[in-house]
C-alpha cells in the first residue's frame, strides 16, 4: 500500500509543476503583441498560458485593472508619466519607437502642399487635426502648432475631406485604412517624427511577472530573436515609409518620461537601418 501511495506522488506531482500560470490580455490583440509576449515569456522554464479576456474595453480601464480578478495581468500602452505611476512599465520600446514616425494624411487637391516644408517653423501657416484624447494632440500643440480637435477619428477623417483643416498626422497602421477614401492622400515629402515608446505594463504587486518579462525581452534582443520577430512584422511598412527620402520634421515631446532608454541605440528603429 504504502509503494502504490508513492508511486501515485511521483506521478502527480510532475503534473503540478508543469501546471502553466495564466497570463490575461484583452481580446483584440496585434498578433506582433501577442508573438512577442509568447517570446518573452519562453524563456522561463515555468508554463505560461496567454488568455484573452472580453471585459476590458480601453486603455484607462486596462492599466486601472491590472492585476486585478476582473482585468489583465499585462497591457501594452504608449508611455507617459501618469500611466507610469499607475503601474509598472518594463522600459524596452515593443516597436523600437516606429509609432513616433506620423505621415502628413492631407485632401487629394493638396497633395503637393508640403513640398517645400524643410523646417517646423514652416509649418506654422498650417492647420493640424487631431482627436482630442490622442497623445499627438498635446505634443503638436507643445511645439507651437495650430491644431483642431475632433472628438471621433472617422469624423477626422470626413473633417479633412470636407476641408475643415490641412493635415491629420496619422501612424502608419491607421493610415492604410483611412487612404481607402479616394479623397485623402499619404503625402510623399514630409515625415514627422518624435520620441514614443509604447511598453508592457503589469501590476505594481507583480514582480514575479515584471521580472519575467524584463528578462525575457533583453535575452530575445540579445539573441536577435526580437529583431527578427519585428522585422517579419513590419519591414514591409517600414519600407513604405520611405523615410530616407522624406524631410523628416522632428518635435519635442513633452509628455515622454525622463526614464524612456533613448540613450540605448538598439532598442529603437533607426531611419536607413
Amino acid at each position: 500500500m504504502k509503494w502504490l501511495i508513492l508511486t501515485f506522488s511521483l506521478l502527480w506531482l510532475p503534473a503540478v509543476a508543469q501546471e502553466a500560470r495564466v497570463i490575461r490580455i484583452s481580446i483584440g490583440a496585434d498578433p506582433y503583441i501577442v508573438e512577442l509576449l509568447t517570446l518573452a515569456l519562453s524563456y522561463e522554464q515555468t508554463l505560461s498560458k496567454i488568455v484573452s479576456v472580453r471585459n476590458v474595453v480601453s486603455q484607462a480601464r486596462a492599466i486601472r485593472l491590472l492585476g486585478k480578478k476582473s482585468g489583465v495581468d499585462v497591457s501594452w500602452l504608449v508611455t507617459n508619466s501618469q500611466r507610469e505611476k499607475a503601474a509598472r512599465a518594463i522600459r524596452i520600446p515593443l516597436v523600437k519607437g516606429l509609432l513616433g514616425y506620423r505621415i502628413p494624411l492631407v485632401h487629394r487637391d493638396n497633395r503637393h502642399a508640403l513640398s517645400a516644408i524643410r523646417y517646423i517653423g514652416d509649418l506654422r501657416s498650417f492647420t493640424f487635426g487631431l482627436r482630442s484624447d490622442w497623445p499627438d494632440h498635446e505634443i503638436f500643440e507643445q511645439n507651437g502648432l495650430h491644431v483642431m480637435s475632433f472628438s471621433q477619428e472617422q469624423s477626422g477623417y470626413e473633417m479633412l475631406a470636407k476641408k475643415r483643416f490641412d493635415i491629420l498626422p496619422s501612424d502608419f497602421v491607421s493610415i492604410e485604412s483611412a487612404l481607402s477614401d479616394p479623397r485623402l492622400h499619404a503625402d510623399h515629402y514630409v515625415a514627422f517624427y518624435y520620441p514614443s515608446a509604447v511598453y508592457f505594463f503589469v501590476s505594481h504587486d507583480d514582480q514575479l511577472l515584471y521580472e519575467q518579462l524584463k528578462k525575457g525581452l533583453k535575452r530575445a534582443l540579445q539573441d536577435g530573436k526580437f529583431e527578427a520577430l519585428f522585422l517579419k512584422h513590419f519591414s514591409s511598412r517600414v519600407k513604405a515609409l520611405d523615410l530616407e527620402n522624406k524631410t523628416i520634421i522632428e518635435l519635442s515631446n513633452p509628455t515622454l518620461p525622463p526614464s524612456a532608454p533613448l540613450e540605448i541605440p538598439h532598442y529603437w528603429h533607426t531611419q536607413g537601418k
